[in-house]
């Protein structure tokens, strides 16, 4: 019966590639060609803010950035690369964007089971996890947060409570994507606040989001939560954007 069942509701509810959207099995969020295009991101990549180095060997070491200054969180990961060059197909931004500007949230669910798997930092005891929020104006037009939906997977995942109100953002900013640069950063400079210190103090917090572009986003809300008190913020993102 529940072979069934279940062959009936994949009939009347075909599970489809993240990317493409062509028929994939139940457990393939990716159709095999779609697969072939994601990118993981493994070492060796910067120590502190995860971006992975052009060679295909040697250990974990700094960036330059990062050399030249440490961000405030202690380590930034993702599951994988967001861009490739215009010509390769891009599974992942496709899903990514449907998700976010097309508000499909059974995209989102099946990103949130992603990152819950891809999240590397298991073996950190964290004592809360934290959404990047958006802007009550953003959230309203959208109708819910992406970097939630993954919080919680992965909160739900590690056992580890999800805080959606900590942080908040309190001034509406323009879109990162139509900034570069500097730009990026005075965009987003004190535009997030901790809505209640005390339960920051000495505390270990994993911040989440859906990309880490430039990083100027989540550099400035770990800013803000060290600041208000945590002793430890990590960041981790589904994607990661690589700059040249």
């Amino acid at each position: 019966m529940h072979a069934f069942l279940t062959a009936a509701l994949n009939a009347l509810f075909p599970h489809r590639c993240l990317g493409c959207r062509v028929d994939t099995a139940l457990d393939q969020p990716f159709c095999a060609t779609c697969h072939r295009f994601i990118q993981p991101i493994e070492p060796p990549f910067c120590s502190c803010c995860g971006v992975p180095f052009v060679t295909e060997a040697g250990p974990n070491h700094l960036c330059s950035r990062c050399q030249e200054q440490l961000p405030s969180f202690r380590q930034a990961r993702s599951w994988a690369v967001y861009a490739g060059s215009s010509s390769t197909p891009h599974p992942l931004n496709e899903a990514i964007q449907q998700f976010k500007y097309q508000r499909r949230l059974s995209t989102g669910k099946a990103l949130a089971s992603l990152a819950a798997i891809g999240c590397p930092l298991d073996s950190e005891p964290y004592d809360m996890i934290v959404p990047v929020p958006l802007h009550l104006e953003r959230l309203r037009w959208r109708g819910f947060n992406q970097s939630l939906l993954l919080a919680r997977a992965i909160g739900q995942a590690r056992h580890t409570p999800v805080d959606p109100f900590l942080l908040e953002r309190i001034r509406s900013t323009t879109p990162q994507t139509q900034l570069k640069g500097k730009e990026r950063r005075t965009n987003v400079r004190g535009a997030f606040h901790v809505s209640d210190a005390e339960k920051l103090t000495g505390k270990t917090v994993l911040l989440i989001d859906d990309v880490y572009t430039s990083g100027a986003t989540t550099e400035e809300c770990a800013r803000t939560l060290r600041r208000s008190g945590a002793a430890t913020v990590d960041v981790f993102t589904l994607a990661r954007a690589i700059i040249h």
